[in-house]
């Protein structure tokens, strides 16, 4: 992670899981669906696993190993498998960066599967466990980057500082989360802090590593830490417009598909009366009866129809 590259992708990686909360949560609220802590017996079966593996369980699975890999054998001809170097008197630990982010990242994949042995695998899903899988593995993160800023200049610690609060406040929300799996202030508060971990981690990566300027950034000038500041407030402001923008397209897609449903149903109900009326002109002299009963049944229909 102590590299451009090494924090692109886990920026990358976050902002993707704070666009998918933020879709999966606008559709639930705009939809009024509610979280269940203990989901009814479900059928088991191999198709019925697959179709039920969630996304997220995946992306985490993924993300995770693919982290951990590039952690010890990238770039290729790296090799950093080792905890302690037997070469040398002492036995001195060797890699100690590596092996925190390693530590970090399998917490978070350890959390995928979870969410994959809950959803798609058990004969009931268990959300507490999935709940308590991801909060661990953010105290894990925040607890890591605590002790990840020793030695560091200034800049760098000011950056890490910033990336360690937006974390624990993170963890605090998912706390709550476990007693109020509902709340929708917690779903959107947790998106946008999640998405600002990411689009932090990837702005991170330019102050420190390739600035626009082309320059480094000086530790020793207090303009460049009060700006380092400024660029992480302007980050918030930017992903609460995002979540914004999302919630907002979400609920105009909602509304179109509702619509043509709504055409849909008002259609056939239009076709259904007109077949009724056909049958009613037919029916000689009890037409007029039919008529009634048409004009009864289209009634009935468009109220079922909520029209």
């Amino acid at each position: 992670m102590g590299t451009f590259i090494g924090h692109i992708s886990p920026g990358l990686a976050f902002l993707s899981f704070g666009i998918l909360y933020a879709f999966k949560f606008s559709l639930m609220v705009l939809r009024g669906e509610k979280i269940q802590l203990l989901s009814p017996s479900r059928k088991f079966g191999f198709k019925s696993c697959l179709k039920r593996i969630p996304a997220e369980g995946v992306m985490k699975i993924v993300y995770g190993t693919l982290a951990v890999m590039a952690e010890f054998f990238y770039p290729p001809g790296v090799y950093k498998l080792i905890i302690y170097n037997k070469e040398k008197p002492g036995y001195p630990f060797i890699h100690p960066n590596e092996w925190q982010h390693v530590t970090m990242y399998s917490y978070f994949a350890l959390s995928g599967w979870v969410d994959i042995f809950s959803q798609a695998c058990l004969p009931k899903r268990l959300f507490l466990f999935e709940s308590i899988a991801i909060t661990i593995a953010f105290y894990i993160e925040a607890l890591l980057l605590y002790s990840h800023m020793h030695g560091k200049e200034e800049v760098e610690n000011s950056v890490h500082t910033l990336l360690l609060l937006t974390c624990f406040l993170v963890c605090l929300v998912l706390t709550v989360e476990m007693w109020r799996p509902n709340d929708h202030i917690l779903w959107f508060t947790k998106t946008c802090l999640v998405m600002t971990q990411g689009t932090w981690l990837l702005h991170a990566a330019f102050i420190l590593y390739k600035p626009f300027t082309g320059k480094p950034w000086k530790s020793n000038d207090m303009a460049n830490l009060m700006f380092v500041t400024n660029f992480f407030c302007w980050h918030i402001a930017l992903n609460i417009i995002l979540l914004l923008a999302i919630f907002s397209l979400t609920g105009f897609w909602l509304s179109r598909c509702s619509r043509r449903r709504g055409s849909s149903a008002l259609q056939d109900t239009k076709e259904m009366f007109s077949f009724h009326l056909k049958r009613a002109d037919g029916a000689g002299p009890q037409s007029e009866y039919g008529k009634l009963q048409a004009a009864e049944e289209e009634t009935q229909l468009l109220q079922v129809c909520d029209f």
